[in-house]
């Protein structure tokens, strides 16, 4: 079973500029569709091959975009199946650790997007701090965006992978899945999950970058955590048939010329990963999560 631990849920009613500036470039780039709204219908043929998902959308102040909570948790039950919805949150707003309680509590969303780039932010500011705070009580993961943007919010000082490590030695309960495998500073992100064992990341969007997807998954290998690596789409930016079709051709090219290669059992290992029991999330098909005591490296 394929998981798709990395797409999205928005309309044009939550962007504004700069957000939808930068979107319509990666728009023209990566698809043929547009991508600024999410229905139904496309939600589930992009998807496709993936049978569970994780989705979300994004609060960004800072970037444009502000997808509600609300939005999301009635969109996952729209789809239904083995979808299950994350919450975002915006660290600079001063109720937004009321509002993961409100959504853990009472809208079902199992999990937390952040992006402090986009939201203008550090992921080591008190703001964002008390955000994982929160998630490691509440025992929710964070899908966190740390690594270059298309926006022109924050500072790219503040999106190093590295900075990381200093928030899994602070919540060393909590369960981090750095997106995109923090591209480019691949090598920072294994790094960093080599020493946490609650680090993960996934692949999305970097098929659409083969070069640094080849490093970053080579380098998972070497580093000993490709283990911890998870697939994802970036739907509706990318769609999970093409993302697949990505990784097949990138780990191709690694055993034709790689020093290190991928093998296909490596790569089936890591399209049908359980990241739904690795990440603690409960299936809303099965009613079913594991009892996971999260480990420390």
């Amino acid at each position: 079973m394929i998981t798709d631990v990395h797409t999205h849920f928005w309309t044009p009613d939550h962007q504004g500029s700069p957000w939808s500036d930068g979107l319509q470039r990666v728009n023209r780039k990566l698809s043929e569709e547009e991508i600024d709204r999410v229905t139904l219908e496309s939600y589930i043929h992009r998807v496709a091959p993936a049978e569970r998902t994780i989705v979300f959308g994004l609060q960004a102040f800072a970037s444009g975009i502000v997808v509600p909570n609300d939005a999301i948790a009635d969109f996952v039950r729209r789809v239904g199946g083995h979808t299950v919805g994350f919450m975002s949150v915006d660290p600079t707003r001063h109720d937004a650790c009321d509002e993961i309680e409100r959504c853990h509590a009472e809208l079902g969303l199992q999990g937390i997007k952040l992006g402090p780039i986009y939201q203008g932010t550090s992921p080591l500011h008190p703001l964002t701090l008390r955000v994982f705070k929160t998630a490691e009580r509440l025992g929710l993961p964070v899908m966190i965006h740390q690594g270059a943007i298309f926006a022109s919010a924050g500072r790219l000082a503040d999106s190093v992978a590295l900075l990381l490590d200093d928030v899994a030695i602070a919540f060393p309960d909590l369960r981090i899945v750095i997106a995109h495998m923090g591209h480019p500073w691949i090598y920072e992100t294994v790094t960093v999950m080599r020493r946490h064992a609650n680090v993960y990341a996934d692949t999305s969007a970097i098929p659409s970058r083969p070069t640094v997807l080849a490093n970053a998954l080579v380098a998972a290998k070497e580093y000993g955590v490709l283990h911890r690596v998870l697939f994802g789409s970036d739907s509706p930016m990318v769609s999970a048939e093409s993302a697949v079709d990505g990784l097949h051709k990138v780990v191709a090219q690694t055993q034709r010329h790689g020093y290190t290669a991928i093998t296909d059992e490596e790569l089936h290992d890591l399209l049908h990963r359980p990241a739904f029991e690795l990440l603690g999330i409960t299936d809303p098909v099965t009613e079913t999560a594991p009892d996971l005591a999260p480990t420390r490296s």
